[in-house]
């Protein structure tokens, strides 16, 4: 009989040992710290994993010295770190969008350096949101606003946009018709909307002012179209003022 309590009791501790391990043990989509390396799991605007995808490990200590390496099949990635040095990890996408091409920065978990002991680094694509505040600006596009010569309207943070998508977002998502203001005057968002997720959309404004709302017209900046009532948006890649950027004109 005492056998049999021993036995009862020594299966019971081997049973908790094996439980208080297991509670512990990462669940297989999550990616665990490696010593000497930089791992971790991109995933999609909708949280489903990214293959692909490219990650840089840059060397803070030395000029141009960095490792790369991409994500696999279920969005993991291992990338070995050298022996010596201080490390940041980025991760972008370049993406095609009505024949346009687009490069897009990932969203890091965690924004700071890390050491040849390795670190887990995680990236996810986000269509809006504030970047992290050292790298500043936001992940969503931004329109410049600006006056025409002959408007009479110099308030223009009381012009109200209205943005309505046509089609799917860049990610395939369904968007929704935004209406905005710009900033503030003396503000770093002025003349400007911005943190929009990138699509193509059809704009109209109206100005709110003392005589009541009135619609405005509007166009490309650049361009020597005539202004009209509705226009449509397309955001340009690359631009010397700007990457992902449309910049449009307003007129009464």
């Amino acid at each position: 009989m005492k056998r049999i309590s021993f036995l009862f009791q020594w299966a019971f501790l081997v049973l908790i040992a094996v439980s208080c391990k297991d509670s512990g043990s990462p669940s297989p989509d999550e990616v665990g710290s490696e010593e000497g390396y930089t791992t971790g799991k991109i995933t999609n605007t909708d949280g489903s994993p990214m293959p692909g995808v490219k990650v840089v490990v840059d060397n803070t200590m030395f000029y141009a010295s960095y490792s790369i390496g991409s994500s696999d099949e279920n969005g993991n990635y291992k990338i070995q770190l050298p022996k010596v040095g201080t490390f940041m990890a980025s991760a972008h996408i370049v993406k095609k969008y009505n024949g346009r091409e687009y490069e897009l920065d990932l969203h890091p978990d965690v924004y700071e350096e890390f050491s040849i002991n390795g670190a887990v680094r995680n990236f996810q694509w986000k269509l809006t949101g504030q970047r992290p505040v050292e790298a500043q600006g936001y992940y969503g596009v931004t329109i410049e606003i600006n006056k025409d010569l002959m408007s009479t309207i110099y308030d223009s943070e009381n012009i109200e946009f209205t943005l309505v998508p046509v089609g799917n977002l860049i990610d395939g998502s369904k968007g929704k018709t935004l209406k905005m203001k710009h900033g503030k005057p003396h503000t770093s968002d002025y003349s400007k909307l911005v943190d929009i997720p990138l699509g193509r959309y059809i704009m109209t404004a109206y100005y709110n002012g003392e005589a009541g709302k009135m619609p405005i017209t509007l166009r490309k900046h650049f361009s020597e179209d005539t202004y009209e009532n509705e226009l449509v948006i397309d955001f340009e890649p690359e631009t010397m003022w700007g990457n992902n950027l449309a910049i449009i004109s307003y007129s009464e």
